[in-house]
């Protein structure tokens, strides 16, 4: 721009030189021209800049616009994405006010008032308040389990800083609530197969102790424990059989072996096996086979569940018939165990498939059952998306269903 204006001067002078030595024109005409002639150049240079100018400006405003759209955007993503965590949030200031919060945050708030919050005033559940009090007062980070609603909470103060500054902290609450349960949970099973374990171990000591005293020669007593070695021993094998059926059947990676099979022989396989248990006690097993179509389950998974819903009915039966049949019910093919036997009370069918759980602890034991099947068969038919109905009155029998859909 500069380098034509330059171009145009030397121009103007040039035939103004021409003008006065050549053509004898007067001087004053020649400065008039080009005047007239520098005004000209001036005025198409200025629509020439103003074009640009309004192109230049157009182009500005339709970044501006393309930023300003971009932010927007962003914006609603994140505070959809804010708004939409699973877990508690809010956000405060260097001041302690609160710059904004989710929506599961504001479970925590006792009332829905729109209004001015602060760490200091707020409607906040007291443990929250506390947190939070404690968060931006020490401006630190700050790590605690707290309860709210009969629910823990891992909270977790993060500090904001800005050129070494305070600038406000986030605040994120974690459920922990199943966590701490499952923890619970896993303490309670150690202790309770330790105990299990204890006990036989226990019993096969002692009686190794006895019989390997100076001078013991009671061949009564040796057979009457060695058998009973014999029996806690087997006890021990079921326990311990049971508790690796169990921690497979937890595994993520287990795959169920499914194929299309006749139940009912599954049901005949298990039957036989435990034919001399229920003769021993007088029960009688019969089956009822209303259907006979093949399903498709895994079988030796399907033999484990039978096996123990057969042997239960023996345990928990002194008199009476077994009855094990198949039928359809809709759209799904049913397995029902019924026995006459003792029954289960409501209180305890809340809890049979707990494990370790016995409705009679010493019956059980005398059994040599090691408190896991019915652990073992809700953990086998949820694998297999199938369902477990109980039936039962104290003193009347029981009735366990499988539902499995076809």
């Amino acid at each position: 721009m500069i380098k034509e204006r330059y171009q145009r001067v030397l121009l103007l002078c040039f035939f103004g030189l021409v003008g006065v030595y050549m053509f004898n024109l007067p001087s004053f005409l020649v400065i008039i021209l080009l005047g007239i002639t520098a005004g000209y150049f001036s005025y198409q240079e200025a629509k020439e800049r103003e074009s640009i100018e309004k192109v230049e400006n157009a182009r500005l405003h339709t970044q501006i616009q393309n930023v300003t759209f971009q932010a927007d955007i962003r914006q609603e993503q994140l505070a959809a994405l804010i708004s939409n965590l699973p877990m508690p949030l809010i956000l405060l200031d260097r001041n302690g006010e609160v710059l904004l919060f989710n929506d599961s945050f504001a479970e925590f708030r006792q009332s829905k008032e729109q209004r001015r919050l602060t760490y200091v005033h707020n409607d906040f559940e007291r443990p929250v308040y506390r947190f939070i009090f404690d968060a931006t007062l020490f401006e630190r980070e700050i790590r605690k389990t707290i309860v709210v609603h009969e629910k823990e909470y891992e909270a977790y103060s993060e500090p904001l800083f800005k050129n070494n500054q305070f600038s406000g902290c986030v605040i994120v609450f974690q459920d922990i609530t199943k966590i701490k349960r499952q923890e619970a949970l896993q303490k309670q099973f150690i202790a309770d197969a330790s105990h299990e374990l204890k006990t036989p171990i226990s019993a096969i000591k002692g009686m190794v102790e006895i019989l390997n005293r100076e001078g013991f020669n009671d061949e009564e007593i040796r057979k009457d424990f060695l058998e009973q070695i014999e029996y806690e021993n087997s006890r021990l094998e079921r326990i311990v059989y049971d508790l690796l059926q169990l921690s497979r059947l937890s595994s993520e990676q287990l795959v169920m072996k499914r194929e299309s099979c006749d139940v009912t022989q599954i049901i005949d396989a298990s039957i036989a096996s435990l034919s001399y248990k229920a003769n021993k006690k007088g029960l009688q097993i019969q089956t009822n086979y209303e259907n006979k179509e093949p399903i498709f389950v895994d079988p030796g998974q399907m033999q484990i569940v039978i096996n123990n819903l057969i042997s239960n009915a023996i345990t928990y039966s002194d008199h009476g018939v077994i009855t094990v049949s198949t039928l359809y019910r809709g759209d799904s093919y049913v397995i029902e165990v019924k026995d006459e036997g003792r029954g289960i009370s409501k209180e305890d069918q809340e809890r049979i498939f707990e494990r370790f759980y016995r409705t009679d602890k010493a019956r059980s034991r005398v059994s040599g059952g090691s408190g896991l099947g019915l652990s073992i068969v809700k953990s086998v038919l949820d694998a297999h998306n199938a369902q477990l109905v109980i039936e039962s009155e104290v003193d009347k029998g029981s009735s366990f269903q499988i539902w499995i859909k076809n």
